[in-house]
């Protein structure tokens, strides 16, 4: 398989002011001592690893990477700077109360030039029910600040089908979303993991069916505004779709670095150790899956499908000297027959109505 310019990278900060209730990434509670080491290996494992310093995009996520004191953000800025000089999408992850306007004035110095907000709710006791540390409030100061500094492109997070919260209540979410004028708003489904507050306490994930009304609703009134559903769970403002994701949706290689950050590099990808005792002593145990050309191929259909843009046939077949139309044509044409598929300037594309049982149209074709 072809070795390409990696042009990517994603850099994980683990650190959390609090633990969300629901949250299952690789997150530990903030303690300083712990975060200046990190910093020390975070430095290393870049220069170990990232052999391209023209990247295009750089996404730096958590955890809080705001979580971090003022000094310490400094010093992160610093680190990630040699990599940042060529950065189109220089994307930093941001909750409302710890995103200070000084932090935002060293990130807007530095390149950083998106934001994603975790907002979660914009309903106060909603909030507090689930553990966040902010208030609607507070997202509005966050926000203000953020169009302060010169920042234009920022990101909000909702999770749908949180408990206690109604169709009103998602509708009044939406509004006051919409108040904030971002220009990319991000949707997921709540999902219970093992060993969350919302496990132990036997929160319940919605219902397939009301976790599709949900979604429609946000579907129609975001599009109403002007938004562009150009994947699964993401609506943009047309040409504010994220560069940064769009490399992992379209199957391409990437760096990750930090603790538990997943990447993909000459068709390996791997997921660095979740140990933060081994991490700061320079230990990185990854997890490594070869990908073959048979893995490549489902994850091109698996990945493609999710946007707007759907799968390139002509690209498609041009990798694997496949025609997958050809090859999947009875499959196919009945899920174009039944409105969840179409072909369009040679992409294959999921309607809405697909994306909404896109697992089961990726069984199928692969």
């Amino acid at each position: 398989m072809k070795k390409n310019k990696i042009t990517s990278l994603y850099i994980h900060i683990p650190f959390c002011q609090a633990i969300c209730d629901y949250c299952d990434f690789t997150k530990l509670q903030y303690f300083r001592i712990f975060a200046e080491k990190y910093l020390v290996e975070l430095k290393k494992e870049l220069n170990q690893v990232v052999d391209n310093h023209e990247l295009k995009t750089i996404y730096v996520g958590g955890g809080t990477p705001t979580a971090l004191e003022d000094d310490l953000f400094l010093i992160l800025l610093e680190i990630i700077e040699p990599y940042s000089r060529y950065v189109k999408e220089y994307t930093f992850e941001a909750n409302p109360e710890s995103l200070s306007l000084k932090k935002l004035e060293m990130m807007k110095k530095f390149g950083v030039n998106r934001i994603s907000l975790g907002v979660e709710s914009t309903d106060d006791n909603i909030l507090k029910a689930i553990n966040r540390k902010h208030t609607f409030d507070d997202v509005k100061v966050a926000v203000s600040n953020i169009k302060k500094v010169g920042i234009d492109n920022f990101n909000v997070d909702l999770i749908l089908g949180l408990p206690h919260v109604s169709k009103t209540l998602l509708m009044k979410d939406l509004d006051n979303i919409l108040s904030l004028e971002p220009k990319h708003i991000s949707t997921y489904s709540l999902t219970v993991h093992p060993h969350t507050v919302f496990y132990l306490d036997k929160i319940k994930e919605p219902e397939d069916d009301l976790s599709r009304e949900l979604y429609e609703l946000v579907h129609h009134h975001l599009l109403k505004q002007g938004y562009i559903q150009y994947e699964v769970s993401n609506f943009a403002l047309k040409g504010y779709e994220s560069k940064h994701n769009f490399v992992y949706w379209n199957n391409e290689q990437y760096y990750g670095v930090g603790l538990s950050a997943a990447g993909y590099i000459d068709n390996i990808r791997y997921k660095n150790t979740s140990n933060l005792d081994q991490y700061l002593k320079g230990i990185n145990e990854k997890e490594v899956e070869e990908v073959t050309l048979k893995d490549l191929e489902e994850y091109q259909i698996i990945l493609n499908l999710r946007t707007n843009r759907g799968i390139d046939l002509a690209k498609f077949n041009n990798i694997f000297n496949k025609d997958l139309y050809i090859s999947h044509k009875d499959i196919i044409d009945n899920f174009i027959q039944n409105k969840l598929l179409y072909i369009e300037n040679n992409h294959l594309i999921a309607t809405f109505e697909g994306m909404m049982i896109l697992d089961k149209i990726i069984l199928e074709l692969i």
